[in-house]
């Protein structure tokens, strides 16, 4: 809702015939909520069909209200009572399919909390809304009381300074009789419990005033009920502006309240109430020691005293409806509270912080809330046993990182804006990598090198700079011929094609920029995490990069053997292992192993290292594309005296890459738990070709 949103007052007056509504559902919601709200609209509405599955509770409720048609399911009132408004006071289950047949007759809808048991459910439904009407809205009525809609404009206005904290909560009451109706507490069939049941209302209330959430980490417990869903959650959540607030959903409380604060840096304001507010409940502190801002003034300018209820929104949707004009709480706006409930079950329940980039088609939490079942059960064919192991990106901007997590390990961090002394080369890289199961594979700064940071794309010689880090190989000078030059360039990220990429990856672009200041290649890579399998223990980063010359000249990679050095012919995509892992196996294609492969060439190379700081090993598979120009590379490779790794772009010979050309190379790397000797390697390969 915007600044713009007219008060209710203004809502009044018709522009177009009473709009035609028909009621789904005889409930108490119903009864209690809906048909007072449809009688003080009077005239701008007139209520001509009502739809219920029990035929004895459909007759009763039609003679009771003087509802001219009672109908026994929707199609029926569809076709027959051609209805411009439909309210849906049916279970979650029914909520979906219902609200797609309306729209699809060309029906608004109103849809009771929750509007559907999934992000997926949610998002058919918002694809059935035309682009300019018909469309679907949800009920989150506490929006629109004068007190919230007033705080929400504020908040928006700055008047209150910047929101700080908040907490949120929803404490309820619900006895073991409540859960005897059959759909009740049930994943199947609600949806879920407190937290999207019956919190949902005031977390609703939060995003209006406090925008787009960023993080969450939550807990769910079943502590007494007897449900399948939990009773109680609580979370943590940081939203965009950097507001953090905590949420409490619970069944269980004797006292009940509902209650949120919001602490700005002008002033707290307050609600308490259970099912609705007025002005009344609301209680505004401004700060201590606050300048006087006018906040307190434009807090007490109340105007009309407007109760939140389903009588406000529904002014606000009729009169959307009269205008012809998306009505508030549909599309992205109606999704907001889904979506962050789906965070709180995910986080709950893989034990990891949840951001919106990880809530796409390919996670099952999208597709239920609680993660299981055997299938997606809208027609996606997702494989949720399969989805709950698959990656998961997040992507924090503010310490310039992205970490993809999977089957409740982090499986990297790649940091993409370092702050690395120019002396080290300033680039990304990625570290930690982990195994599945949390063994660390790489390391970050050593003491012999520390311009070594985990897994990096480098160019230890181009055209006579350093794109590694660190000292510079000069056949013939003192200290063996590596020497400090004033010729450290930088890698510098230039922005995303897929900023949170689709859970599974992203492409990003890179430009190589000289000690001097000259960009010489603009780099774009992109990156993949794949095949992930915990039966097996392991999964496969995909690295592919595509370095254009941009200099205007013909470059030279180059390396400390072509230089003169023998066997360091190091330079490109270079991996760091932890100190534990000198000494590893070697093995590579061909029958090569040990440290015999240095130098030579081979389709793949394997290394085996031991962690220090928990039993076990580990064995990282680096594989290039077998449509490498030059064919199979020539491998850097030490056991001893640290373990390193790299298919070399220039070993013995230097490469040139004309002006305006593109060098690109594709790698693979598995990291797996355990020892896999030459069989285990070669039989995981025959079944996963390029």
């Amino acid at each position: 809702m915007q600044d713009s949103d007219p008060p209710l007052s203004a809502l009044a007056t018709p522009t177009r015939p009473a709009a035609r509504v028909a009621l789904v559902g005889t409930g108490s919601i119903a009864e209690l909520a809906h048909l007072p709200a449809l009688r003080a609209l009077g005239p701008r509405v007139d209520l001509v069909s009502v739809v219920d599955t029990d035929a004895g509770r459909l007759a009763d409720f039609a003679a009771r209200h003087a509802i001219p048609a009672a109908r026994a399911s929707v199609d029926e009132m569809l076709a027959l009572d051609r209805p411009d408004l439909v309210h849906l006071c049916t279970p979650p289950a029914a909520h979906a399919p219902d609200a797609v047949r309306c729209l699809a007759a060309g029906a608004w809808v109103l849809i009771e909390k929750p509007p559907a048991r999934s992000l997926a459910e949610y998002d058919r439904i918002a694809a059935a809304e035309g682009p300019s009407g018909p469309y679907a809205s949800v009920v989150f009525q506490h929006r629109f009381g004068a007190a919230g809609l007033r705080l929400a404009r504020l908040a928006r206005a700055g008047t209150l300074g910047r929101a700080l904290v908040a907490q949120c909560v929803t404490a309820w009451y619900r006895g073991p009789a409540y859960y005897e109706v059959p759909w009740r507490g049930r994943w199947e069939t609600e949806g879920g419990g407190p937290t999207m049941g019956h919190g949902i209302h005031q977390m609703d209330l939060m995003l209006a005033v406090l925008g787009e959430w960023d993080e969450v980490r939550a807990v769910t417990a079943t502590l007494d009920r007897p449900v399948e869903t939990e009773d109680v959650s609580a979370a943590v959540v940081r939203f965009a502006s950097g507001a953090v607030a905590t949420v409490l959903n619970s069944v269980l409380s004797p006292r009940e309240e509902s209650y949120l604060r919001f602490d700005f840096t002008r002033a707290s304001v307050e609600v308490r109430h259970l099912y609705g507010y007025r002005d009344a409940d609301w209680t505004f502190t401004p700060a201590p020691d606050a300048a006087p801002t006018g906040a307190a003034a434009a807090w007490a300018d109340q105007g009309t005293d407007i109760p939140s209820s389903h009588t406000a929104q529904l002014a606000h949707l009729v009169g959307a409806w009269e205008r012809g004009e998306r009505p508030p709480l549909s599309g992205a706006e109606g999704r907001a509270a889904l979506e962050l409930i789906t965070a709180i079950y995910r986080s709950a329940a893989t034990g990891l912080p949840v951001r919106r980039a990880d809530l796409g088609p390919h996670d099952p939490f999208y597709h239920r809330l609680d993660g299981g079942g055997a299938s997606g059960g809208d027609g996606s064919g997702v494989d949720l046993g399969a989805a709950k192991h698959a990656p998961r990106l997040s992507h924090d901007a503010a310490a310039a990182r992205i970490c993809v997590h999977a089957a409740g390990t982090e499986l990297l961090r790649y940091h993409y804006r370092p702050a690395i002394d120019p002396f080290e080369c300033p680039a990304p890289y990625f570290h930690p990598l982990r195994t599945l199961s949390g063994g660390v594979v790489t390391t970050h700064r050593p003491h012999d090198h520390r311009w070594h940071k985990g897994l990096a794309m480098t160019a230890s010689h181009l055209s006579g700079q350093n794109f590694w880090g660190g000292v510079s190989y000069v056949h013939g000078a003192p200290n063996g011929g590596y020497v400090v030059l004033p010729n450290v360039g930088r890698l510098e990220h230039d922005g995303f094609a897929e900023p949170d990429g689709t859970g599974l990856g992203f492409t990003e672009s890179v430009d190589w920029v000289t000690a001097a200041g000259e960009r010489v290649l603009r780099e774009e890579r992109r990156v993949r995490v794949v095949d992930v399998d915990p039966d097996e223990g392991h999964w496969t980063l995909e690295f592919d990069t595509a370095l254009r010359n941009v200099s205007g000249r013909t470059l030279e990679f180059g390396s400390p053997t072509v230089a003169g050095r023998e066997l360091a012919g190091y330079t490109g995509f270079f991996w760091r292992g932890p100190r534990s892992f000198a000494g590893g196996r070697i093995l590579a294609g061909g029958g090569l192993e040990g440290p015999a492969v240095m130098g030579r060439t081979a389709p793949w190379l394997g290394y085996t290292g031991s962690f220090d700081d928990r039993d076990g090993q580990a064995t990282l598979l680096f594989r290039a594309a077998p449509d490498t120009p030059g064919g199979d590379p020539h491998w850097f490779v030490r056991a001893e005296p640290f373990a390193a790794v790299n298919p070399s772009l220039a070993f013995f010979e230097a490469l040139e890459l004309p002006a305006d050309e593109t060098l690109a190379r594709r790698y693979r790397l598995t990291v797996a738990d355990g020892a896999w000797d030459r069989a285990a390697i070669e039989a995981h390969l025959s079944g996963r070709p390029w």
